[in-house]
């Protein structure tokens, strides 16, 4: 079992849609909150996107469940490249307010927990 606590780099994903078509999505690291094989069969990974691209990776990610993902990064302890062929077993997402209390900043914030099983 492999157990990673983050990444080193911006985790890339690639979904494949009907007809051979693929999208791609670019999670630069510092949106990685949590990333890790919570066994041998399952990859956890958590995002909190804040800004305009929030949008886009909700719109990237819903309604993905059952559907075959392409996972590419590198894990920080020992920088070791990560590809995987996925599907994707469950999703959260939830769109909040910010977490800061600023007046007048309103950036959008969307938090993603995302449930991959090995194919």
């Amino acid at each position: 079992m492999i157990c990673l606590s983050g990444v080193s780099a911006p985790v890339y994903f690639v979904r494949e849609e009907e007809k051979g078509k693929s999208i791609e999505l670019t999670i630069p690291q510092e949106f990685v909150k949590d990333f890790y094989f919570r066994s041998d069969e399952h990859l956890m990974i958590m995002l909190r996107v804040m800004g305009t691209d929030s949008d886009r990776v909700k719109y990237f990610f819903e309604d993905g469940e059952e559907d075959k993902f392409t996972v590419k990064t590198t894990e920080s302890l020992h920088g070791k490249q990560i590809s995987e062929e996925l599907i994707l077993a469950s999703i959260y997402l939830d769109e909040g307010p910010p977490l800061s209390v600023d007046i007048d900043q309103e950036l959008p914030l969307i938090r993603v927990i995302l449930d991959f099983q090995r194919k």
